[in-house]
């Protein structure tokens, strides 16, 4: 996790108008009493004037920002491009929406916006400015004059994923960033990852599924985006007047205003969010849901996530409501928190089932499938697996493991609790016998690891040269096909110099055996 640092808070004095006045004083004193160190700024109607916040903040360099104000989201533009042009760094700059519903009294009004403004400090106190950022412009709908274009105000920042070579431990060899794009924007050429700006919609897909942080961009990091849902989650379990926290894409339309009961978390996308967000929350005793976007891609993922942790909770005996309006989590929920909640996979869903109490030899079986799962069940077939032990170099998670015992024999394991479905063992497979479900099967997650191949060390039957591990037939066969007969034939514990009788598979002479 990165250290905190505090940044600079600035209000809006807009927010203290009409239809609900927000009674700005008291939020000043409660943001000074809650957030050490931070001094909130009250500024004009920065909204309406952006020049104001450029001149105020000229000379000061901030690099952490935090601006509250109550302007519609398609007007943050023009407060993103000032914010840039005073320094401020685009992976630790965010802009509060404190917008309220009609019929909000004064003292909700107060209290979402103080949990609002404290969730945004604490996601921007942890941002990595060392992150590289790369985005791409276009147009903004609307009219654009030559002064506008010049200025940049009129033009939409894209912002693009980075691949970081130094951060990837396998050297791009696990490829699981390049299955999980949608939008088909990441290659693997040679040793390196190729980001395609034009295809990337920065959905943060990438940057959740890869465990080194190779991937970065701006709003993705879940290091800060986990210390922001643990002042929500922490918040909602205490204010009877929320009903939850809301996980919404940064382009959907529309989004709960305070006063209408949930807490509202924005994400690059929706596609990035994982069941594992959700059951973390609702293993705490709040209600969490996803709203989604118009874009497919985000819709489909928002209903495949609702889809998957309504069955589990189903699964699991619990009712509609339960458990997070009992508001009643366990203490190993609350403890396991402390300043974040863990949005990376597969530590995220394991800890809310295991706080859940949905593992352990006492509870009853269940099983629960969907695309939403962010756990998957493997399967191998033993007969046509050569033990080559690829599967084991490019899993990203450690699911895979091979060891070989006192007597020499090779074990290939496989842990479930461990495995994200991310599909690289699959693609990899030189014999193509890897299957994988999207499930989590109780019984599964809590046996742990479980041995699915195992082959004794042998040596050749006529010379003697040991051999790795005694490759099946059916391999020999996939492999070669029929180009090879003699090889593919006869008895496995044969090197491939006997198989010919002293002759190499290219027909060069061998050794004599």
């Amino acid at each position: 996790m990165q250290s905190r640092k505090t940044p600079l808070v600035v209000i809006c004095g807009d927010v203290g108008a009409p239809p609900v006045p927000l009674r700005l004083g008291e939020l000043v004193a409660r943001l000074r009493r809650e957030l050490p160190g931070v001094t909130p700024l009250l500024l004009g109607e920065i909204c309406e004037a952006p020049q104001v916040l450029v001149e105020k903040l000229a000379g000061t360099e901030p690099d952490r920002v935090v601006i509250a104000c109550r302007a519609d989201p398609q007007a943050h533009g023009e407060l993103w491009t000032r914010l840039r042009s005073t320094g401020a760094a685009p992976a630790a700059t965010e802009i509060v929406d404190l917008r309220t519903a009609g019929g909000c009294s004064e003292t909700v009004a107060l209290e979402q916006s103080a949990t609002l403004v404290s969730a945004a400090v604490s996601r921007v106190a942890v941002a990595d400015l060392t992150a590289p950022v790369r985005e791409r412009t276009s147009l903004s709908v609307g009219g654009v004059t030559r002064r506008s274009l010049l200025r940049g105000v009129n033009t939409a920042r894209h912002y693009v994923a980075v691949w970081r070579p130094q951060h990837c431990g396998t050297a791009a060899a696990c490829t699981a960033c390049v299955l999980a794009c949608r939008h088909g924007a990441l290659r693997q050429q040679g040793r390196r990852v190729v980001v395609d700006g034009d295809r990337c919609t920065g959905c943060g897909a990438c940057v959740v599924c890869c465990r080194n942080a190779a991937l970065v961009l701006p709003g993705a990091d879940l290091d800060a985006l986990g210390a922001a849902v643990a002042v929500l989650g922490t918040a909602a379990r205490r204010d009877e007047s929320v009903v939850g926290v809301s996980i919404v894409c940064r382009h959907a339309e529309q989004v709960p205003l305070v006063g209408e009961g949930w807490l509202v978390l924005r994400v690059p996308s929706i596609e990035m969010v994982t069941a594992g967000w959700l059951l973390q929350l609702v293993s705490f005793g709040v209600n969490a849901k996803v709203l989604a976007c118009k874009d497919r891609d985000c819709a489909t993922c928002a209903s495949d996530l609702e889809d998957f942790v309504s069955a589990l909770m189903q699964a699991l005996g619990f009712s509609d409501g339960e458990p997070a309006t009992g508001r009643n989590p366990t203490a190993s929920a609350v403890g396991a928190w402390g300043d974040r909640i863990e949005l990376l996979e597969p530590e995220a869903t394991l800890q809310a089932l295991s706080a859940l109490g949905a593992l352990g030899p006492t509870r009853a079986p269940w099983r629960v499938e969907g695309p939403g799962c962010p756990l998957a069940v493997v399967g191998v077939d033993a007969a046509g697996c050569s033990l080559c032990e690829v599967c084991v170099g490019v899993c990203p998670t450690g699911a895979f493991v091979a060891e070989r015992d006192d007597d020499g024999v090779l074990h290939l394991s496989v842990d479930s609790s461990r495995c994200t479905g991310c599909r690289v063992c699959v693609t990899s497979c030189p014999e193509s016998v890897i299957t994988l479900e999207r499930a989590a099967d109780a019984g599964l997650l809590s046996r742990g690891r479980q041995i699915v191949v195992s082959r004794p060390a042998v040596a050749c039957e006529r010379c003697g040269v040991p051999l790795a591990s005694g490759l099946p037939q059916a391999a020999l066969r996939r492999r070669l096909g029929g180009s090879h007969p003699k090889l593919t034939s006869g008895s496995a514990r044969l090197c491939a110099d006997c198989r010919l009788g002293g002759r190499s598979a290219t027909g060069s002479r061998g050794r004599p055996t």
